[in-house]
């Protein structure tokens, strides 16, 4: 169980290394008991060792990251629709004097809250809320526009969340640096990202022509400005 809020002096959490000790239960499991759903340690690592303090940060969904933001000092938003796992996540850090004066908690889904939130220009963006179809692809479209370096994607074993990475693995504007742990995807922002048809997006031309069953299919060079492109799955008999 976690601390409880007592009179006795917090037990300070200084570093990932002391929070990780201590592996806050903040989740709870089908049949009620709490559990650790949390970030991969590797993923929980690159986020120690990136984030700055005056960087400004995102993520969907909440947990054991939410608490290493607070440590780091970002001005963080948090955007979750369970504040029952808030209040656990603040009594863990106030009985560990983890400073959360910096996060701000919306307490809200974030498909209902993304489309009309103002953000501030971002540096980094964690989805890892909903994993349900369509959320993943909606944290992902309302929140490119406001980051400025990188972006990770977590449970890449699940096929909403795979479907999104194999996608931006061949847009222009988005550079893979691979995966952070076993299922936590990291990708750096390259260029603007603005709405585009889907002639001009290599992942879903691909697919289109894989569902039309016709490996000769025309729809393999789609013109673009007058410049043929061609799909990533060329050339492959």
């Amino acid at each position: 169980m976690n601390a409880p809020l007592t009179d006795s002096p917090p037990t300070p959490v200084q570093d990932l290394a002391g929070l990780l000790a201590r592996a806050p239960l903040l989740h709870e499991d089908g049949v009620g008991r709490l559990v650790s759903w949390a970030l991969s340690d590797q993923g929980l690592k690159f986020i120690d060792s990136t984030v700055q303090g005056e960087w400004a940060t995102l993520e969907t969904g909440e947990g054991v990251s939410t608490l290493l933001f607070g440590l780091k000092g970002a001005r963080h938003i948090c955007i979750t629709p369970n504040s029952l796992v808030i209040e656990r996540i603040n009594e863990f850090a106030a009985g560990h004097s983890i400073s959360m004066d910096r996060v701000h908690f919306e307490v809200s889904p974030s498909d209902d809250l993304l489309p009309s939130l103002k953000l501030p220009d971002l540096d980094l963006v964690l989805i890892d809320g909903c994993h349900g179809f369509p959320v993943p692809y909606i944290d992902w479209y309302y929140t490119a526009g406001a980051l400025k370096i990188g972006g990770l994607l977590d449970d890449t074993q699940l096929w909403t969340v795979d479907v999104l990475r194999r996608f931006l693995l061949d847009e222009p504007e988005w550079e893979s640096r691979g995966l952070v742990g076993p299922r936590t995807a990291l990708f750096a922002k390259t260029a603007a990202v603005n709405p585009k048809e889907w002639v001009h997006q290599p992942y879903v031309v691909e697919m289109t022509v894989a569902l039309s069953g016709d490996r000769r299919s025309p729809m393999r060079k789609v013109l673009s400005k007058g410049k043929a492109v061609v799909t990533r799955g060329l050339g492959h008999g």
